[in-house]
C-alpha cells in the first residue's frame, strides 16, 4: 500500500511538474495564437491527471470512496475535452500567425490528443519508462484509470 501511495503521489506531481514545464516553454519562446490556445489546452488536460492522481492518493490516505460528484464532474470534462479538441482543429489555421507558430501548434496539440486518450480512454502508458511498445502490443489497450472509474 505504501508503494501504491507513492506512485499515486509521483504521477500527481509528475503532471503538475509537466505544466510548470509547458508553461516556462510557452513563456520562453516567441509562439502566436496557434500555439498559446494548443497550450492552454495540454496544460487544461495536465491539470486534470494531476487533479485526479492527487485526488485518488488522498482516497486512499484517508480510506475514502469516490464521491458520486467526481464521476460526474470527470464525464463531464471528458465531452468538454472532446468538444475543445474539434474548436481547436479549427482554430489552429484560423489563428496560426506563421509557419513555427503552426508546426508548434500541432505537435502539441498531437501531445494533447495522446494526454487525453491517456486519460480517458485508454491507458497508453506501461512499464517502467512510461511508454514500452512491446507490452502494449502483447497486452493491447487496456481501459484508463479514470475510464474505469466513469464507466461503472
Amino acid at each position: 500500500m505504501k508503494k501504491f501511495k507513492k506512485q499515486l503521489l509521483s504521477l500527481a506531481t509528475g503532471e503538475l511538474a509537466a505544466v510548470i514545464v509547458f508553461i516556462f516553454v510557452y513563456c520562453s519562446f516567441s509562439l502566436g495564437k496557434a500555439s498559446f490556445i494548443v497550450f492552454s489546452f495540454l496544460i487544461f488536460i495536465l491539470l486534470q491527471g494531476s487533479l485526479y492522481w492527487f485526488y485518488r492518493y488522498t482516497l486512499v490516505v484517508y480510506q475514502k470512496k469516490v464521491h458520486s460528484i467526481v464521476i460526474r464532474l470527470l464525464r463531464t470534462l471528458k465531452i468538454l475535452n472532446l468538444i475543445a479538441l474539434f474548436g481547436i482543429v479549427i482554430a489552429i489555421p484560423a489563428t496560426q500567425t506563421d509557419i513555427k507558430d503552426l508546426i508548434v501548434a500541432v505537435a502539441i496539440f498531437l501531445f494533447g490528443v495522446i494526454e487525453y486518450i491517456n486519460y480517458y480512454w485508454y491507458r497508453l502508458s506501461y512499464g517502467k519508462t512510461g511508454f514500452n511498445i512491446k507490452i502494449l502490443w502483447n497486452t493491447g489497450l487496456k481501459k484508463s484509470s479514470i475510464n474505469k472509474l466513469i464507466s461503472k
